[in-house]
């Protein structure tokens, strides 16, 4: 039996595939402007680290996870779709140009952007579109910070459109993409969510009909970061918006607070401030903590 020679890494290792969708917004950055377009991207992604609560900024939330990447292949879906899922279909005509998706229509993809991504094998992808089975991969909410970049001196510097075979820069926003159940209406997400109708009109312009009525189910939406939990009563505590004491955060997670004393005692759960005698923990932190678990139990 001859053994196998030890092989150098490949280069491509540390990435994994991604599927991309991104809108063009009227105004770029600002997500309830009117949508312009839709782009489709495939790539790889590589990711770096994660966003604490002193590290927030533009187009980054606590609790994100930032990535860089190297996008291969593009193309422009029409504006609005029947199918939710049109942008997961095996099945795509790919742009040709060997520099972008164009159109005489529709405006240049601009950075800062926001979408979508499908993070894991490809060939998982199938016609017509559904969302893979999420045991190896994600789902989640895509915001795109930069094209282009790290020319060097003399370089080009940062471009402002997608090139394919061109460099990103972009976060993961896990928790803010839901997918549509039985029964889910406008008004039932906002208050599952946290947030309002407006909302998350805003965030996805194409929804309509009355917030009572039923979304179709399989569909999507973006939903947005949230900011504290219903049941964490903070406003009759004396200590500052934006913090949790040991009891509201155990009932925020539903665990019982000796669990909470115990994470304490041995490093495990949120961090925590210590104010003299008093624990706190930042709602960032705490955020930012149950994003790292999503992602571990997901493997």
């Amino acid at each position: 039996m001859t053994s196998t020679p030890d092989l150098p890494p490949s280069a491509l290792q540390p990435y994994a595939n991604a599927r991309i969708l991104l809108f063009s917004n009227a105004i770029p950055g600002v997500l309830d402007s009117t949508r312009t377009g839709r782009f489709l991207f495939e790539g790889f992604l590589k990711r770096l680290r994660g966003i604490s609560s002193k590290e927030n900024a533009p187009g980054l939330d606590t609790g994100d996870f930032t990535y860089e990447g190297y996008l291969t292949r593009g193309a422009l879906l029409p504006l609005t779709s029947l199918q939710p899922w049109d942008w997961l279909s095996s099945n795509i005509s790919w742009s040709t140009s060997g520099i972008r998706p164009v159109s005489a229509t529709t405006p240049a993809l601009l950075a800062p952007c926001f979408g979508a991504a499908w993070l894991g094998p490809l060939t998982e992808l199938r016609t017509p579109g559904a969302l893979p089975c999420p045991s190896r991969g994600q789902f989640a909410a895509f915001s795109v910070t930069e094209f282009g970049g790290l020319y060097g001196a003399g370089g080009i510097g940062t471009l402002t459109q997608p090139l394919l075979g061109e460099r990103i820069q972009a976060a993961l926003k896990p928790n803010r993409v839901v997918v549509v159940a039985s029964g889910d209406s406008l008004n039932m997400l906002a208050e599952r969510h946290l947030t309002t109708v407006t909302t998350l009109r805003g965030l996805n312009p194409t929804l309509t009909g009355k917030p009572s009525d039923p979304l179709p189910v399989g569909s999507w939406l973006l939903i947005p970061k949230r900011r504290a939990a219903a049941n964490a009563d903070i406003s009759t505590t004396s200590l500052p918006a934006g913090f949790y004491t040991p009891e509201t955060l155990a009932t925020y997670l539903g665990v019982s607070l000796s669990t909470i004393y115990s994470w304490n005692s041995s490093g495990y759960g949120p961090a925590f401030v210590k104010l003299g005698n008093l624990v706190r923990y930042t709602l960032e932190d705490v955020e930012l903590w149950l994003a790292r678990q999503l992602e571990i139990s997901r493997g």
